[in-house]
């Protein structure tokens, strides 16, 4: 299973479904906020829940949505509405009329559990006991997905590990891992919550039930560990990209393979720069020329205006976005749910695109400055009659910044200096050409 199909599969479910379903919710209820973590037994809020603590524990009834973080999050009780919880542990075994988004290292659906419609989960494990039932379908992207409760619809998992020993209504979608692809390699740090890693593949019992088809991708066909028939019938579709290879292939391989991923690495930030300061030098001429000439005469103060520059604009990033959210929350208190919506999506989608372009310059502006500058420099030195033209002063200085960036330890000292730099100087250029502006 390739990282970038689990990422998809974890972050579309918890983060767009969530952003809509309750961006939707919220423009009816005004919301309550709860910091003692805890919901006593036969306490009801009539609110979307906004909840918070080291340990969340839900016992009695929300008429509304709830929002939950914290290191363990546990709902006993009744949400008569969905539930978005970010935690390490996630414990259900209570009723959810609504879906679950969830992230955690782990989430656990106990056999008292009820969820009216979907479940979408990213994280390491997911697990169903019997019992449980989900009212609709299951979309995760987790390493182990352990299932035996009720599905009531369709399962879409991206897994290293899928087992099946309880009902599912309609289809099987899933993407799983070889079973010779060792679970270690899953484990970088002890997973809280886990008390068995199980073995990576696909397993379905014969207990289990399908209603539809199971179809499955994988390295290898692991149809000796389906002891059903579903009466869709079963779909294999072999995955070649992922299928192991021998520690002799490996070895062999390896270092060739390094050598050209390094390679072709250098190549692409050599071209981005070259065809990105190219476009400057078509467009603006002068202005690669004005703002390299900065960089001469104040060096050691455009490396302190780079630095203060970028903790500045993310530092306001971070705080627009709180403000912006808080800005949101109090007019969906005031039930002007609508604006509220609309000031989340415009604050977001201009903070989003003023942050982009000054990515931009971060990556790529900065680099271009300082090597268009360093190209000039060497052809005053080595060949006086090129030093005029915009061209070659920018081949060459990129080629040198590329052959520099790529030495391991000095390279990345390189790329720091030469960013602050570089950012510093379009700050100080900035600075000069709103000067000259409001003068004339």
């Amino acid at each position: 299973m390739t990282k970038k199909r689990l990422f998809t599969l974890i972050v579309i479910p918890i983060f767009l479904a969530a952003i809509i379903g309750f961006g939707l919710t919220m423009t009816v209820r005004a919301v309550e906020f709860d910091d003692d973590g805890v919901i006593e037994a036969g306490e009801v809020i009539d609110d979307d829940l906004f909840i918070g603590y080291e340990t969340v524990v839900i016992n009695g009834t929300v008429n509304g949505d709830v929002f939950a973080a914290g290191n363990v999050v546990t709902v006993n009780g009744t949400i008569n509405g969905s539930l978005a919880a970010g935690a390490q542990v996630i414990h259900i075994n209570g009723v959810v009329t609504g879906s679950v988004y969830a992230g955690s290292s782990t989430v656990t659906f106990g056999s008292g559990a009820e969820i009216g419609r979907n479940v979408y989960y990213g994280g390491f494990n997911l697990s169903a006991e019997p019992g449980s039932s989900i009212g609709q379908d299951l979309l995760v992207g987790a390493y182990q997905v352990l299932l035996s409760g009720q599905i009531g619809r369709n399962v879409q998992a991206g897994s290293g590990a899928l087992e099946i020993s309880g009902s599912v209504g309609n289809d099987v979608v899933a993407e799983v891992a070889g079973t010779g692809e060792s679970q270690q390699s899953y484990l970088f740090f002890n997973q809280p919550g886990i008390d068995t890693v199980v073995p990576s593949g696909i397993r379905v019992s014969n207990d289990a039930e399908i209603g539809g088809t199971l179809s499955y991708k994988s390295s290898e066909d692991q149809s000796s560990s389906i002891l059903i028939a579903p009466k869709g019938g079963i779909k294999f579709e072999y995955d070649p990209q992922n299928a192991p290879s021998t520690h002799e292939d490996d070895t062999r391989l390896a270092p060739l393979a390094l050598a050209g991923a390094w390679l072709i690495k250098q190549l692409r930030v050599f071209l981005t720069l070259l065809i990105l300061g190219g476009l400057a030098v078509w467009q603006v001429p002068g202005l690669l020329t004005n703002i390299s000439d900065r960089v001469e005469r104040d060096s050691l103060p455009s490396l302190g205006w780079g630095l203060v520059t970028i903790l500045v604009a993310y530092l306001g990033g971070f705080l627009l976005s709180g403000l912006i959210i808080a800005t949101a929350i109090f007019f969906g208190v005031l039930t002007l749910g609508e604006l509220a919506w609309v000031i989340l999506s415009v604050g977001f989608s201009s903070l989003g695109l003023a942050l982009a372009g000054f990515g931009l310059l971060v990556s790529y502006g900065s680099k271009i400055v300082v090597a268009y500058l360093g190209g000039r420099l060497l052809l005053k030195w080595l060949a006086p009659k090129f030093e005029g033209g915009s061209f070659w002063p920018l081949l060459i200085g990129i080629l040198i910044y590329t052959f520099l960036r790529a030495i391991p330890f000095f390279g990345l000292v390189v790329g720091v200096v030469v960013t602050l730099v570089g950012l510093g100087a379009i700050w100080l250029y900035y600075q000069d050409w709103r000067a000259a502006k409001k003068a004339a």
